[in-house]
């Protein structure tokens, strides 16, 4: 019998692996069934494991997980030390390329979506802590993100949203409607410079700019000040 993990919380799948009969295409003999089940992981007596994906995304969702399945199968080639021929290195480069450039469309739309208004009418998340989970200074996150508003969105963007509200979104250049707060008249940020490699400096949305340095903590004081000094 199959067994199922009292651990896991959730829809649990009798999973097995099966001969089916030639003519009828159905359930002829079972040749094994695994021996755990913990929610989406089967653990089997071979030694291998396999995970079950779940998803309503049709075609879209269905080519992610295509193409990750080739990654791990180039994955586990590479590690058990396969020889692998010809064909299917040309399969497995091909789907990883197409996958890191899905996951990159997806990765800038999560982007996107952190920086709309959520139910408060705030950003969903701010620059730094985008930052701190892409492990990138959140100066270049804002660029980033400022250049996509500008039209500099990822290749397969459009195959993203295809068919869903988001399509017409951040088109052409087109921006989603800003966070509807009252804009200061100075506001300040820390940018990364785009004159001296490796330096940053505040810019405020008047127009102002501090000087270059390498100090984030400086830019950031000195923009504060810049903002301080005209509300006063």
């Amino acid at each position: 019998m199959t067994t199922y993990s009292p651990n896991f919380k959730g829809t649990q799948w009798k999973i097995a692996q099966v001969e089916l009969d030639p003519e009828t295409g159905t359930c002829a003999t079972t040749v094994q069934e695994p021996n755990e089940i913990a929610g989406p992981t089967a653990y089997w007596p071979d030694g291998t494991t396999s995970y079950v994906l779940h998803f309503k995304g049709g075609d879209t969702s269905w080519i992610v997980a295509d193409e990750a399945d080739t990654a791990l199968r180039a994955l586990e080639a590479l590690r058990a030390g396969e020889e692998i021929t010809q064909g299917a290195l040309q399969t497995y480069l091909s789907h990883v390329r197409r996958l890191e450039t899905r996951m990159t469309a997806l990765k800038e739309e999560l982007l996107l979506f952190a920086r709309e208004p959520g139910p408060n009418g705030r950003s969903r998340l701010t620059f730094r802590d985008i930052g701190d989970e892409l492990r990138q200074h959140h100066s270049t996150v804002a660029e980033r993100h400022h250049r996509i508003l500008d039209g500099d969105t990822a290749q397969w963007r459009p195959w993203l949203t295809q068919c869903t509200e988001r399509a017409a979104m951040y088109a052409n250049g087109g921006e989603l409607p800003r966070t509807p707060q009252h804009q200061r008249e100075h506001e300040t940020g820390v940018y990364d410079s785009q004159e001296e490699s490796g330096k940053v400096l505040a810019r405020c949305c008047c127009g102002w700019s501090g000087p270059a340095g390498t100090s984030t903590v400086t830019a950031s004081r000195q923009g504060k000040a810049h903002e301080n000094a005209l509300d006063a």
